[in-house]
Order: C-alpha cells, then structure tokens, then sequence
C-alpha cells in the first residue's frame, strides 16, 4: 500500500515539474498574428475661405427663406403665376404690357408692399423688345425707383427678357437677335442699385411653347427656380464679400514723429 502511494506520489510530482514546460511549449508553437494598426482616412482639406464661403451661404438661404418677392411683368408673367401659384409673392403683372402700363399702373399698385424685406422682380420688356431705343427709358426709370426701394433696405432685379422659342409671323420683329440686343443695352444701362439676372442664356433652345412667345408650364417653372438663384447667387456673393472683409486685419497706420517746435 505504502509502495502505491508512494508511486503515485512521484508521478504527480513528475507531471507537475513538466507543467511549465508544456505550456511554454504551446506558447512557441502556436503563431502570433500581428494587427497592423489602422491607418488613417485623410478628411478633405477645406480653406478658411470655404468654410466662411459655405456658411454664409447657409445663413443667406436660410435669410432668403421668409423674404416677400414682388414680381413685376407682361403677359409672361402672367404664365409664370399660373404655373407656380402666387407662392406666397406679391404679383403685378397684365397680358400685352409694356413700358408706360409699369410706369402708370405696375409699378405704382404693388409699391406700397415693398420694404426691408422685400426682393423686387421686373420681369418686362418683351413688348418693347422692337423699340430699342425704349431701353434708356426702361433703365432710367428703374435706376430711381432702385435707388428709393433699396433706401429702404429691399433689393432689386431685372430678368433678361427670355428667348422666342421660334420665329413667327404672329410676332414680327421679336428675334432673338433683337433680344439680345435689347438684354445689352438693359445690362450696360442698369445702375449698382438694380441687379441684372441672366436666364436668357441658361434656356436658350431649351423653352417649350406653342406660339414661339408664351412657353409651357415647365418652362415658366424653370425660369422661376433660376430667378431664385440668381438672387440667391447674388446675395451670397455680397455676403460673403463683406463677411471675407471682416476677417481682413485693419492695417496699420504709421505715425509720423512731429519736430519739436522751436521756441523764441
């Protein structure tokens, strides 16, 4: 019996002393992955500019957003409030209309609305397109009522007159030509109050219509969303301008030593 436990002794010893042994063992033989370590995503860089560029144009949009737009025009825009609804503006405009109707009537019946919060649109001209002669009046009167609403702290526009989208007999005279001609002199002419936007040639070959002056639903759609950025392009381009002039350190000023006077 003394013999058995003894034996059994000894062979747990023996078992014991092999422990380290074995697991070193194992440790050895089972491989080491090595986790490379992640690299990083590189983030876009973006430049002051742009981020002050971004956010102004944010807080612009946001601004713009419960603006009252005031639209002003001929027959044109008549199919313009019908496709997109009153949406909230403020519409003058009648079928056949020109210079001396936004002179009399146009103007005068919507000017009481407009204020410091209020963007001025005059869609006019295509009436007069064949009376070049018609724009020095077109650009005079506007230039003084600007300066008045923009006094008041309202900004003001003028939308090219937009292209025909074919000749027509119905229409004689009124090219494309002479519209060009017209829009020309009616930028060149317009004062720093009065902000020309371009949607002449963003729709040109692109208008739908069915008598070559008056256009689908569709187009008058896309002419009114491109009205709405051009004033927003506008905006945020001024914005931006003062916003970048203000982060511009003031220079400084050299003082130039007096000589002491002499006294007598």
């Amino acid at each position: 019996m003394c013999k058995k436990i003894k034996g059994i002794m000894a062979l747990a010893l023996a078992f014991v002393c092999l422990m380290p042994r074995m697991i070193v063992n194992a440790e050895e033989a089972a491989p080491v992955t090595e986790v490379a370590p992640a690299e990083a995503v590189p983030t876009e860089y973006v430049s002051p500019e742009a981020q002050l560029y971004n956010q102004t144009a944010a807080e612009v949009s946001v601004a713009q957003a419960t603006r009252q737009l005031v639209l002003i025009g001929d027959s044109r825009t008549v199919g313009m409030k019908s496709a997109v609804g009153k949406n909230g503006n403020i519409w003058s405009a009648k079928i056949g209309m020109g210079y001396s109707w936004m002179k009399s009537t146009g103007v005068p019946q919507v000017e009481a609305n407009i204020n410091s919060n209020t963007d001025v649109v005059i869609l006019m001209g295509v009436n007069d397109v064949r009376s070049l002669s018609y724009t020095s009046k077109y650009t005079s009167y506007i230039n003084e009522k600007a300066a008045n609403w923009t006094a008041l702290g309202a900004s003001v526009y003028y939308v090219s007159v937009n292209p025909m989208a074919f000749e027509t007999s119905s229409y004689p005279g009124i090219t494309n030509s002479v519209i060009e001609s017209w829009n020309s002199k009616m930028k060149s002419g317009l004062g720093a109050n009065v902000t020309y936007i371009d949607t002449y040639s963003q729709v040109l070959g692109k208008v739908s219509s069915s008598d070559g002056i008056h256009y689908s639903r569709g187009t008058y759609k896309t002419i009114y969303s491109l009205i709405g950025q051009g004033i927003l392009a506008d905006k945020t381009e001024k914005a931006y301008a003062a916003a970048l002039a203000a982060t511009q350190p003031t220079p400084e000023v050299a003082v130039v030593p007096q000589e002491p006077v002499p006294a007598y």
